[in-house]
């Protein structure tokens, strides 16, 4: 017996002891006539307790049970009025509101230009009773009885998460967000779909979603996405090497080496060679990656960027190796790519320039600067003096310091390449030693050296060092700019160089995204959140960008997304990572938090419609 009912009896047995006694018999009479009481005339059970609201007009109990019977003898119309009277008497009802949804929800099926109560009268229910999967049930059904794609959405997940194997609410919930392009829904229905055993066609769904996933920058969800099709296909070399590519691009190198193990293991290729190698140098293991390269190297390989890849990646592990001697010997016997010739001949000037072989490096690097004049490395040597690109006599000594400069600043950017910071800045400093001129690209290349290793203080004399010799250079303007906002310091200057740079390369992501983040140090908050959508779109898969525009969001009270922008971010690798991953915990318990207060939150209660009386002859 339910608390209100023991209440209910208790004062009336006070007040007036022989008719409480009849009304208590009356509502156990009555109870025994209904379906639900095991009985099997409901009408009946109707007119008992229509003598109870005789006697107890107030009685949200015995209004309810009306209601029921009412429902019970298939007059669902007659029985809204009672359940009505039930809600009002009884407002903190949880069987009371369930029921009028329920009742409400029957009668829509009937007649559909009554589903917007019965969406109104469930959506109350559900707030009293949100594990009860019926309401969530009907609460979908109605939605779509409506055309409301959102809300038959919201209801379809709500029951798939209260019963996980239940497949059809994923399936409507599928439906639902596909129709009306909500990709957390989709994202959620179709995991739920392939947990445990799937069906062809959700493993296909699951697959266009994690494509889809990689084209907007959803890195990590597309990595979990490929991660469970591989759970259930764990032959399929290709998504093995899927999630391989995921993590390569977002820099997890000894993630990426498990996972191209795997397809390796079931389907060896020239190309999962060449991303296992990328991946160790990338972890500084050179003399691994050299030896799975050579096994492939001279080998006829497609596609055709692998074939061109291969060589190339091959002479930069010996190079960083120092194997100068073998890197030529490489090069001798390479079949020529036009696409990567010019990269060869590079290798080759370089190769001969560490080996102290003067003579043969400068006439390697004049007929580089012959043949490929647009290589950056031959751009530069054609800077040189005259007499520097001549072996005499009395210019040797300067000649041999040229050159080695030139190495020097090569290797720095191959050092930089695969993230080798302290091996990067070395030869970058061992580089200034040997001529006073300075080059503003590699001032930017040390003070980003610098930056990486912590040196914050070393890094920003190094760029001002760049302005003093082009104050308009834009890629000076922006990373001074940047680094002076991450110092707080003079954000005033730190704008205007930004703004400089964004002026001479608009389109440029990492610029936009500085503009922006100075926008908002500036307390130009809304102004920060248009510049740093525009830099979103320029660079989705910057995880600076978006976690910077999740920080805009979270100041403009646009929770929700600014989660969303920090999950972004938070499948690539960056030093703040994991502080990145508690400020999204914390923001997702904030937001949990005040969703359940909007759901706590009482609702205000309508007039009640008129009703039409029953007819209380053809109820008994």
């Amino acid at each position: 017996m339910s608390d209100l009912r023991c209440m209910l009896l208790a004062v009336l047995l006070a007040g007036a002891p022989a008719s409480a006694e009849d009304v208590r018999a009356l509502m156990l009479q009555a109870r025994a006539l209904q379906l639900r009481g095991f009985g099997a005339d409901p009408a009946a059970a109707a007119a008992l307790y229509r003598r109870v609201l005789a006697q107890v007009p107030e009685s949200a109990e015995a209004h309810l049970r009306l209601s029921e019977a009412l429902q019970e003898a298939q007059n669902p119309d007659a029985a809204v009025a009672p359940a009505r009277k039930a809600v009002e008497l009884a407002p903190q009802s949880a069987e009371a509101q369930a029921h009028l949804a329920l009742l409400q929800f029957q009668r829509a099926q009937k007649d559909e230009s009554l589903a917007p109560e019965a969406i109104k009268e469930l959506k109350a229910a559900t707030l009293r009773l949100p594990q009860d999967p019926e309401l969530w049930a009907r609460l979908g059904e109605a939605s779509e009885m409506v055309k409301d794609g959102e809300g038959a959405l919201r209801a379809w997940l709500r029951l798939g998460r209260l019963r996980p194997g239940f497949n059809p609410a994923w399936e409507r919930a599928f439906i639902h967000a596909r129709a009306t392009q909500n990709y957390e829904g989709k994202r959620e229905a179709l995991l739920a779909l392939n947990t445990r055993r799937p069906e062809d066609r959700h493993l296909r769904l699951l697959e266009e979603l994690a494509r889809e996933q990689i084209k907007a920058g959803y890195l990590a969800h597309a990595e979990e996405s490929f991660l469970l099709l591989a759970s259930h296909v764990p032959q399929e070399s290709g998504l093995w090497e899927n999630v391989s590519l995921v993590r390569i691009q977002t820099a997890r190198w000894a993630a990426a080496l498990e996972t191209l193990a795997k397809a390796e293991a079931l389907k060896p290729s020239p190309t999962l060679t060449f991303h296992t190698a990328r991946a160790l140098m990338n972890l500084g293991r050179f003399d691994e990656a050299e030896r799975r390269l050579r096994g492939i190297v001279a080998q006829e390989i497609e596609p055709p960027w692998i074939a061109d890849g291969v060589p190339m990646l091959y002479s930069e592990s010996l190079l960083l190796q120092g194997k100068g001697k073998a890197l030529l010997a490489f090069l001798k016997e390479r079949r020529p790519r036009p696409h990567t010739d010019g990269e060869a001949q590079v290798f080759k000037t370089q190769a001969l320039i560490s080996l102290n072989d003067w003579k043969s490096g400068l006439d390697a690097l004049k007929e580089g600067i012959a043949r490929y004049p647009k290589v950056p490395f031959f751009q530069q040597a054609a800077k040189l003096p005259p007499k520097y690109l001549e072996y005499a006599l009395f210019s040797r000594k300067e000649t041999r310091a040229a050159l080695e400069q030139l190495h020097l600043e090569g290797m720095a950017a191959l050092w930089q390449e695969f993230q080798r910071w302290d091996k990067c800045l070395e030869a970058l400093e061992r580089a200034r030693t040997l001529s006073p001129v300075r080059r503003v690209d590699m001032l930017i290349m040390q003070s980003q050296a610098y930056d990486q290793l912590d040196r914050h203080a070393e890094s920003l004399a190094v760029l001002r060092q760049a302005q003093a010799l082009e104050p308009a250079n834009p890629l000076v303007q922006n990373n001074l700019g940047y680094l002076l906002l991450e110092q707080d310091r003079d954000l005033e200057e730190a704008a205007t160089l930004i703004e400089a740079s964004a002026k001479a390369t608009p389109d440029n992501g990492n610029v936009v995204d500085s503009l922006g983040w100075a926008q908002f140090k500036l307390g130009r908050v809304a102004e920060a959140e248009a510049t740093l959508r525009r830099a979103a779109e320029l660079s989705p898969f910057s995880p600076e960008v978006r976690k910077h525009l999740g920080e805009v969001l979270v100041k403009q009270g646009k929770l929700t997304e600014a989660a969303e922008q920090w999950d972004r971010a938070l499948a690539f690798v960056f030093p703040d990572r994991t502080a990145l991953e508690k400020r999204l915990g914390d923001l997702r318990i904030r937001i949990a938090k005040e969703q359940a207060a909007k759901l706590e939150a009482p609702l205000p209660t309508p007039a009640a419609p008129a009703v039409k009386p029953d007819d209380d002859e053809d109820d008994q």
